[in-house]
C-alpha cells in the first residue's frame, strides 16, 4: 500500500531549509583559507618589517642636521668661524684658529664621527664658498658655518648602494637655513 500524499507537497519553512543546505566546511577548506591568511600575514609583515638600513640612514641624517643647526648656532654665539669636512663615510666639525683650520676634536657633541658601515655621503656645493675659504686639498673643510649665520650652501646625500634604495639629503641655503628631504 502506498502512503496517501497530499497535494500540493508541504513546504518546510524557510530556517529548516537554510539549515539543511549548511552542513559546514570540510577540512580541506579550512585548510585553504589558513595558508591563504597566512601568506597575506606574511607579505604584511614583511612590508611592516621596513628596511633597516633606510631606518639607520634617517637616523644618521637627523643626527647630522641637529649637529649642523647647533654648529651653526654656536658659530654666532660664539663669534668664531666653524667649518665641517665631508668625507665619503664620515665627517667632523673643525674651528677656524690662527688662518688655520683644527678639528674640535675636544668638544663632545661636535666630535669627529663616522657612518656606519655600507652608508655613503656625497656633498654637491651649490655655490662658491667665501673668499678666502676654499679647501686646497681633501683634509681641509668644505662647509663653512660663519659667525654671521651664514654657510655655505649645500646639499648632502646619504645613500646606501646595494642595500637600500631610499636616500636622505640634507640642503643648506647661503642664509642658514637646513632641510631635510
Amino acid at each position: 500500500m502506498m502512503p496517501a500524499v497530499s497535494w500540493p507537497p508541504q513546504r518546510q519553512p524557510a530556517a529548516g531549509r537554510l539549515f539543511a543546505l549548511a552542513r559546514g566546511f570540510t577540512l580541506l577548506e579550512l585548510m585553504a583559507v589558513l595558508v591563504i591568511i597566512g601568506i597575506v600575514l606574511t607579505f604584511f609583515t614583511l612590508s611592516v618589517g621596513g628596511d633597516k638600513r633606510a631606518e639607520e640612514m634617517e637616523r644618521e641624517a637627523q643626527r647630522l642636521l641637529a649637529l649642523l643647526q647647533m654648529a651653526s648656532e654656536e658659530a654666532v654665539m660664539r663669534s668664531e668661524q666653524l667649518a665641517m669636512r665631508v668625507g665619503d663615510n664620515d665627517y667632523e666639525f673643525m674651528i677656524l684658529e690662527n688662518n688655520q683650520w683644527l678639528p674640535l676634536a675636544d668638544d663632545r657633541p661636535l666630535r669627529p664621527r663616522t657612518l656606519p658601515k655600507g652608508i655613503e655621503l656625497k656633498l654637491e656645493l651649490q655655490d662658491n664658498p667665501p673668499p678666502g675659504m676654499t679647501a686646497e686639498n681633501e683634509d681641509q673643510p668644505q662647509i663653512f658655518l660663519l659667525s654671521s649665520g651664514e654657510m655655505t650652501p649645500f646639499e648632502l646625500t646619504f645613500s646606501a648602494p646595494g642595500s637600500s634604495e631610499q636616500r636622505y639629503h640634507i640642503k643648506a641655503t647661503l642664509l642658514g637655513h637646513l632641510e631635510l628631504e
